[in-house]
């Protein structure tokens, strides 16, 4: 299918139409005439009046197999009453022409576009034009084999793309239509793989090799699948292009046989059904063996091309950045060329950052030199501090130094993300599931939460909230209800952090049926919702590690390790007196020296609970004092007395073993 927009001077009809009401009944009248010439063309073309004034006049066409004719044009012109009339004629998008038809039908020229959508079999696109998985494209204006021979080396791609291109102009019968090859493009490199794609597709415009235009990006997600969205596109793309993005990236796990793989048979059999109605061009990664090896194993007789991007070495990346420069029209200098090493090979994408970065600075040093001293955006950038109270809230917690720093590291880590896309350099977000290995009673929910309001505070996560769950939460007690719980709570987590605690718990069952279906679960959501949801594993260090290693993809989702070492007497003591102060209490000067040998025994056994165990001697404390108050004279205790602990409250707790129910301790 293709679609075109043409345009010509106004109708003199037009100024005769000077309030709505006429207007309304001059484009009736048009849509009449229109009708007329669409049941003419039935099933070859379809055009209708997208606007009507005195100044221009725009119509626009389909077409089924082959451009329009002119003299289609000018029969359609002859209707309007305008036969000799000069206009112009440009191929456009299917969404493009969408947009005009219900335009066009809010302006009365289209009686109902569902039936022309219908005769058109566009139907089911008709809804999704505004989908996010696909967008198109019309290549611009005729170019010659010579430039795109120039474009071709600037995309690194010499060694694969210019024998195409010559085999491309050696021409052929143009009668057949069909497609000898179709494209694979093995880049890293966005703008490499765009520019690739507008340079095969212009070259194949221009020798007659494509009948349309046009071209159709498709990107399929990893949890996508091939849906009809995708059927009807590629029918509805005859003549043209369809440009395939896969990104599912090929780990080497069973993840990429469960979801990469069924998007790859499935275009390639659909690649097999339409090869010489719709030329496919298929955009992988550099190291994909495995995915190319894969759509070509299902895509039967086709023949492919492979284009890809080559590294280039010493003058050749310098005569790169060389010719870059000279584009900006800024003359090279040392400093471009002085992180070019002998014999280290460069991509484009490298090449591009490395230029960006000199000329940023060459704009500021040495072209507007009174800019010379002002920081940059990115010094901004790495010089903020992280926002929100809750990054202050954990930094005044006792001890946890370790956790504070792989917090610290993991904002830094963003902040440089930042800097990097500012560079050119865009990188996928990373996941940023955790891993937090401690005894009970060191923090770990409790840093659990905070971590939750610093990514909120600081526009990595949407909502920011803790949800705890553990293995009844998880595991169903029938074997396939599993999966659909995990799947729920990771729905209600989206947007925050999703908390397992005892996460080992998950495969104690003895066949370990139930929780590896919990864990294969768990691994193929935090692949899903890693742009928006941050899982975080809990449990203690020895049993947290055999957890790791049950599921293959599990160790490699997780981004930071933290482990929450066992408090010191010291700390413990600091962890009391901030008790006391966020309940408004004080501490007498005689219970240092009675509460800190105490500490000093619990640290020594096994069965101390860390910040549980002071939560528990606070308590107790509490409770003595107000039975040491109440027993008192009543009447002459003040203030001052109610909100003292002095060291006689103070006792050892009943030491109990670790039964780990609820990890962390809450201010």
């Amino acid at each position: 299918m293709l679609f075109f927009m043409c345009e010509t001077k106004g109708l003199p009809e037009s100024e005769k139409a000077g309030d709505e009401k006429a207007s309304r009944k001059l484009n009736q009248e048009l849509r009449v005439k229109v009708e007329d010439f669409n049941q003419h063309n039935t099933n070859e073309y379809y055009g209708f009046i997208h606007m009507a004034s005195v100044e221009k006049t725009q119509i626009c066409f389909a077409a089924c197999e082959k451009p329009i004719p002119f003299d289609k044009v000018t029969d359609f012109l002859s209707l309007l009453g305008q036969p000799n009339v000069l206009f112009t004629l440009k191929e456009i998008t299917m969404k493009s022409f969408i947009s005009n038809a219900e335009s066009a039908e809010r302006r009365g020229f289209i009686e109902d576009t569902a039936p022309v959508y219908v005769d058109l079999g566009i139907e089911d696109l008709s809804y999704s034009r505004r989908s996010k998985n696909f967008s198109e494209k019309v290549v611009g204006k005729s170019v010659t084999k010579a430039q795109l021979i120039k474009r071709a080396k600037t995309v690194l791609c010499a060694e694969t793309l210019l024998p195409e291109i010559e085999r491309i102009y050696e021409g052929g019968a143009t009668l057949v239509r069909g497609h000898p090859v179709h494209y694979i493009i093995q880049s890293d490199n966005k703008k490499v793989t765009v520019e690739v794609v507008e340079i095969l597709v212009s070259a194949l415009v221009s020798n007659n090799r494509l009948v349309s235009k046009r071209y159709a990006n498709y990107k399929f997600e990893s949890d996508d699948c091939v849906d009809s969205e995708y059927r009807s596109l590629c029918i509805s793309m005859s003549g043209g292009t369809i440009v395939i993005t896969c990104d599912v990236t090929d780990t080497g796990d069973s993840e990429f046989a469960d979801r990469g793989a069924d998007i790859l048979v499935d275009t390639a059999e659909i690649t097999r059904k339409h090869r010489n109605s719709l030329l496919t061009i298929l955009c992988l990664p550099k190291k994909c063996e495995r995915m190319a090896d894969l759509f070509l194993d299902n895509a039967g007789a086709v023949t492919f091309i492979t284009i890809r991007e080559e590294a280039v070495f010493a003058d050749n990346a310098k005569a790169y950045l060389k010719d870059l420069a000279r584009q900006a029209g800024a003359r090279a200098d040392r400093a471009l060329y002085k992180e070019i090493e002998d014999g280290k090979g460069y991509l484009a994408f490298d090449l591009d950052s490395m230029f960006e970065k000199w000329f940023d600075k060459h704009l500021r040093t040495q072209v507007y030199k009174q800019y010379q001293e002002l920081e940059t955006a990115n010094m901004r950038v790495a010089a903020k501090k992280p926002k929100g109270s809750a990054f202050s809230e954990l930094n005044e917690m006792i001890g946890l130094s370790s956790a504070k720093d792989v917090i610290s590291q993991a904002l830094d880590f963003y902040k440089a993300q930042k800097v990097f896309r500012e560079m050119g350099i865009d990188r996928e977000r990373p996941a940023m599931h955790m891993v937090f290995t401690g005894n009970p009673g060191t923090a770990k929910t409790s840093v659990a939460r905070l971590f939750a309001r610093i990514m909120k505070e600081n526009n990595l996560l949407r909502i920011g909230d803790l949800r705890e769950v553990g293995r009844a939460d998880l595991v169903d007690r029938y074997l396939g209800g599993t999966a659909p719980r995990v799947k729920n709570h990771f729905k209600k987590a989206a947007g925050s952090v999703l908390f397992i605690d005892e996460a080992y718990s998950l495969v104690d069952d003895k066949d370990g049926l139930y929780g590896d279906e919990a864990i294969n679960t768990i691994v193929q959501e935090m692949e899903n919702t890693r742009d928006d949801t941050v899982v975080i594993f809990a449990g203690y260090p020895d049993k947290m590690e055999g957890f790791l290693n049950k599921n293959p993809g599990l160790r490699s989702r997780i981004a930071f390790h933290v482990h929450f070492e066992d408090y010191s007497a010291d700390e413990l003591y600091e962890i009391l007196e901030l008790m006391a102060r966020s309940h408004k209490m004080r501490l007498a000067e005689g219970v240092a020296d009675r509460v800190k040998p105490m500490l000093e025994s619990a640290t020594k056994s096994t069965d101390a609970g860390n910040g549980r165990y002071v939560r528990n001697m606070f308590e107790k404390a509490k409770l003595k004092q107000a039975s040491r108050l109440v027993k008192s004279d009543v009447n002459s205790v003040n203030r001052e007395d109610v909100i003292t602990l002095i060291g006689d409250d103070f006792e050892v707790p009943k030491e109990t073993k670790r039964a780990p129910k609820k990890i962390g301790f809450a201010m």
